[in-house]
């Protein structure tokens, strides 16, 4: 982008209770000006969670509405746009058709965002924004925050500790799925306040210890369902996009609405018939987190997810330095689950650093960047998490706690790659014949090809576990990659696992590679 030039496209989000579309003019990350932004409600969402498939009927009323979008991104001559679904096509079983169809008849492609993704668009707007909010405050907010985001199908926690992420959990529950896990006349009970309850509890109870082990101090709850439950606490969002509330002011309005139905609950509050339905599981996690994780305050933030999407964009497009900030904390959210099981910090960054070290020494010729990296750092992070279940198998085991949990900032795509990369971290290479490697589309199956030949050079060079090589260079000279180290200790072993691990390296990239000590 050039400079002083602003980027201009459009956003697309379907939802499953909305179509929203946002036409943005970007500048930074603290300079975005909304030039257009529609909405409409709709119930796609919850036929998807009720029957596991979209209907024909509701395809073609989707793709007339994502029509009716197309046509004001044309009246606005925005030719640089991008349309994203959540759980309502993660959900449904004709995802494919759907996808498609849409195709067909709209010309737009859907990038559908898997949950972690989702819950980590928010939050990179979230954490930014109050970063900047409490600096200016002399962090009068604290330096212990845990970030709640409720959203129809999920719901995520992420816990930062002095400034750095350190717990997120996301959970497959939202708004919507836990109405639609009570049938319409159990809704209208007089037992239901407290069914919900319970049922909430029993959901949310296994995370509380783990979550108060980082002394979260400051409450963050964000989406419509926070400006709502705001409103219902006679708290003014319409002008203002976070305010601050006293959890005892949360537990009034508990004591007040948490018994009403959905149609008192609009007709008291004056919220939307949509909403008001929305209020009633929103109301009883505000509950469940008060209860167990003991903050002194809160913050509300009205933030939405087509505001989180199209900020993002706009991030990602540019460069922004907040990206590589956000890697950084991903990295150490990595560190912070590795440390729950078997974890060598010293070993790790050593492998790190070689690896960093490799690729950029001949980044212009192996198709690698920054996000691969990203990947491989986060592989060597968690490459030795299957020895805390059995030393036997741990590169198996390994690979299926890697798949077993959501990892903040990648895509499941991405997840699978990861877990590829650690299956393979010794012994035999991957192989068509192998089911992590196997799942993997061809893009991919290259991607863990170059990326486990770089990991058995850099592991190998720490194969003693006693970071004996320093002031470690590598250059490309001709048709070998040289890797040059000091070291004042005797590095047989290291040499010896170097000569043997090349082999991968060399087939993949077609260059030798040599260990050299100065």
């Amino acid at each position: 982008m050039e400079k002083n030039r602003p980027l201009i496209y459009g956003i697309i989000h379907i939802g499953s209770s909305a179509l929203s579309m946002r036409i943005v003019e970007y500048r930074s990350i603290d300079e975005i000006k909304v030039i257009e932004e529609v909405k409409k409600g709709i119930t796609f969402g919850e036929e998807v969670f009720m029957k596991k498939e979209l209907s024909f009927a509701s395809i073609r009323r989707l793709c007339g509405m994502l029509n009716g979008l197309k046509q004001l991104l044309e009246d606005y001559r925005v030719e640089e746009y991008a349309v994203y679904a959540t759980a309502i096509f993660r959900e449904a079983k004709n995802r494919r058709s759907i996808l498609d169809l849409i195709r067909v008849h709209t010309g737009f492609e859907v990038h559908v965002v898997d949950m972690p993704q989702e819950i980590y668009f928010k939050h990179f707007l979230l954490q930014h924004r109050i970063r900047e909010v409490n600096r200016s405050m002399s962090y009068a907010l604290g330096v212990n925050f845990l970030f709640v985001d409720i959203t129809s199908g999920c719901v995520g926690l992420t816990v930062w500790e002095q400034g750095t992420l350190k717990y997120q959990q996301n959970v497959h529950v939202g708004t919507l799925r836990l109405l639609e896990s009570f049938k319409p006349n159990q809704r209208d009970s007089q037992n239901f306040p407290q069914a919900m309850e319970e049922y909430v509890h029993s959901i949310m109870a296994p995370l509380w210890r783990a979550i108060r082990m980082y002394h979260p101090r400051c409450l963050v709850l964000s989406g419509r369902e926070a400006r709502i439950m705001a409103s219902m606490m006679g708290l003014d969002m319409d002008h203002q996009d976070m305010l601050q509330a006293d959890p005892s002011s949360f537990f009034s309005l508990y004591q007040e609405a948490s018994h009403l139905s959905a149609s008192i609950l609009e007709q008291k509050y004056h919220i939307s018939g949509q909403w008001a339905a929305a209020v009633i599981p929103t109301i009883h996690m505000y509950k469940e987190i008060l209860d167990n994780v003991p903050v002194e305050r809160m913050v509300m933030m009205g933030t939405t997810f087509i505001e989180a999407l199209s900020l993002f964009y706009g991030v990602m497009k540019t460069r922004d330095p907040e990206l590589a900030y956000m890697r950084a904390q991903n990295l150490e959210l990595a560190r912070a689950v590795a440390d729950r099981f078997y974890y060598e910090p010293a070993h790790s960054r050593a492998m790190e650093q070689y690896a960093h070290i490799i690729i950029d020494a001949f980044m212009e010729g192996n198709s690698l960047g920054a996000r691969e990296e990203f990947l491989l750092r986060m592989a060597v992070i968690l490459c030795q998490v299957g020895k805390y279940l059995n030393l036997l198998g741990r590169s198996q085991q390994a690979c299926r706690i890697v798949q077993g949990i959501d990892i903040f900032g990648i895509s499941d795509r991405e997840k699978d790659i990861v877990a590829c990369i650690v299956y393979y971290d010794h012994g035999k290479f991957p192989s068509d014949d192998d089911e992590p490697f196997q799942v993997l589309d061809e893009h991919a199956k290259m991607t863990v090809l170059k990326l486990v030949a770089v990991f058995r050079l850099v592991r190998a060079m720490d194969i003693s576990r006693k970071q004996k090589l320093r002031d470690v260079t590598a250059r490309l000279l001709e048709d070998k990659l040289v890797v040059q180290y000091d070291s004042p200790d005797n590095t047989a072993l290291e040499t010896w696992m170097f000569e043997k691990e090349k082999e991968l390296f060399r087939n993949v990239f077609g260059v030798d590679a040599e260990l050299v000590r100065r």
